[in-house]
C-alpha cells in the first residue's frame, strides 16, 4: 500500500511539474510584418461609413479623437500586419490587436470575429487606423492573446 501511495505521488509531481515546465516555455512569436498607408481619398465609401460611425458612438472599434474636422483630402488608413507564430503546444485564443494612438490618430477599426491559434502554427493578423496626414507611420502595436483562459500580451513596433 505503501510503495502504491510513494508512486502515485511522484507521478502527481512528475505530472505537475510536466504542466508547469509546458506552461511556462508557451509563448508567441510575434513581428511585424509591414505597413500599408492608403490614401482615404481612394476609400471614400470606407471613410464616410467610419466617420459616421464615430460620429454617432456606434463604431465597431477604437476611437481615439473626435474624427468632426477630417476629411478624405487630410486623411490616411494605415493597415498594420502583424505575423504570429505559436510555438508551442497550447491552442492560443482570442488573439487581439490594439495600436497606441499618436497625435492625429482618430479611430482604429474593430473586429467582430475572434482569432484563435492552433499549436505549431503561424497566422497574418492586419489592424487598421485612421490618421491625419503629415505624421509618420510607426506605431506600437499591443497584442493580447490567453492561454488556459491566463491573459498575456506583449508590444511590437509597429513600421
Amino acid at each position: 500500500m505503501r510503495v502504491t501511495a510513494i508512486l502515485l505521488i511522484l507521478l502527481c509531481l512528475a505530472a505537475l511539474v510536466g504542466t508547469g515546465f509546458l506552461y511556462m516555455n508557451s509563448r508567441l512569436v510575434i513581428e511585424s510584418a509591414g505597413c500599408i498607408a492608403t490614401d482615404a481619398v481612394n476609400e471614400p465609401e470606407t471613410f464616410e461609413r467610419l466617420r459616421k460611425e464615430a460620429m454617432t458612438e456606434t463604431l465597431v472599434g477604437t476611437l481615439f479623437a473626435s474624427p468632426a474636422e477630417a476629411t478624405p483630402e487630410n486623411s490616411l488608413f494605415y493597415s498594420y500586419t502583424l505575423k504570429i507564430e505559436n510555438r508551442t503546444f497550447l491552442k492560443a485564443e482570442i488573439i487581439e490587436i490594439s495600436i497606441t494612438p499618436m497625435s492625429g490618430d482618430y479611430l482604429q477599426t474593430g473586429e467582430t470575429q475572434a482569432y484563435d491559434l492552433a499549436p505549431g502554427r503561424s497566422m497574418n493578423l492586419s489592424a487598421t487606423i485612421l490618421s491625419a496626414k503629415g505624421g509618420h507611420n510607426v506605431r506600437e502595436a499591443t497584442v493580447t492573446w490567453y492561454f488556459w483562459g491566463i491573459p498575456f500580451k506583449t508590444r511590437v513596433t509597429c513600421k
